[in-house]
């Protein structure tokens, strides 16, 4: 019986785990954020060229900040109109603001965007709702998120890190 041959990794995996040094970088010298957004954003969007980059870049840049400003929206007005210790209720709210959320998603005609755009809200208001300043922390999360969206396109666009030839990118 011969040895297993495995595939060499491929382009994409390589760029991937390059954005994501890239992010905890810039997180070190930024020495603010939380870079598991960064490099969740970046793996994400990594794809095997420029063009389907952008693509998934503008919808997860569209989808952040729909969902960031969403939530810290819904967080002003769960902490300025409910009482402390309304769990179940606040969690009755955050549901269904998804509603609205989703639908303006639909609204502007990005509902590729749809799924980010939810994650970052419940990020924000689920999270992080009970946090000091979480206002802070939601702009930090839109930061984060699109650091690692930019440092994904740029890696993307690196010219030799580009894979010449059609079909090999994993």
């Amino acid at each position: 019986m011969s040895p297993a041959k495995f595939p060499r990794p491929g382009l994409r995996i390589l760029k991937s785990a390059l954005a994501v040094f890239l992010c905890f970088l810039i997180d070190t010298l930024r020495g603010d954020g939380v870079p598991f957004y960064s490099a969740i954003a970046a793996i994400l969007c990594m794809q095997p060229d420029v063009r389907g980059g952008l693509r998934v870049g503008l919808n997860r840049v569209v989808g952040t900040l729909i969902g960031g400003l969403y939530g810290m929206g819904v967080l002003y007005l769960l902490r300025t109109f409910l009482p402390e210790g309304t769990g179940l209720l606040q969690y009755a709210i955050i549901s269904a603001a998804l509603v609205p959320l989703m639908y303006l998603t639909v609204l502007v005609k990005k509902t590729s965007a749809t799924y980010i755009t939810c994650v970052v809200f419940l990020s924000i208001t689920v999270s992080h709702g009970l946090d000091l300043v979480p206002y802070v922390f939601a702009l930090n999360r839109i930061l984060d998120t699109l650091i690692g969206i930019f440092i994904s396109l740029f890696v993307n666009w690196i010219p030799f890190l580009r894979n010449r030839k059609a079909g090999q990118e994993q």
